[in-house]
């Protein structure tokens, strides 16, 4: 028995039909502010799909617009520069306010 044999055509012609729904305004609006966690939430109460189907639906737009996806990566690894330097911050003052205080 072939691989492909063993799915079930029904929970192929779901998953397909999940990525027909376009997504609303509300998510596509969240995800240009650049909230992926907020456009998932979004199309989780809208659709009432689980967790997983949602994340695929958004993650499906996000690679049909690349622009979009870029920027949203863009800006993720700019909030994680921010944090490391926030975190330095904190460690080279707390080691210097130490190094005072001894």
């Amino acid at each position: 028995m072939s691989p492909s044999s063993i799915h079930s055509p029904s929970a192929e012609t779901a998953q397909q039909s999940l990525f027909d729904q376009p997504l609303s305004e509300a998510a596509v609006a969240a995800l240009r502010r650049g909230q992926v966690i907020e456009a998932i939430t979004l199309v989780r109460k809208e659709q009432h799909v689980a967790l997983t189907e949602a994340k695929a639906s958004v993650d499906a737009y996000l690679r049909s617009q690349p622009a979009l996806q870029r920027r949203i990566e863009q800006d993720q690894s700019d909030a994680r520069e921010g944090l490391l330097r926030w975190a330095w911050l904190l460690l080279i003052g707390g080691a210097g306010l130490l190094y005072v205080l001894m």
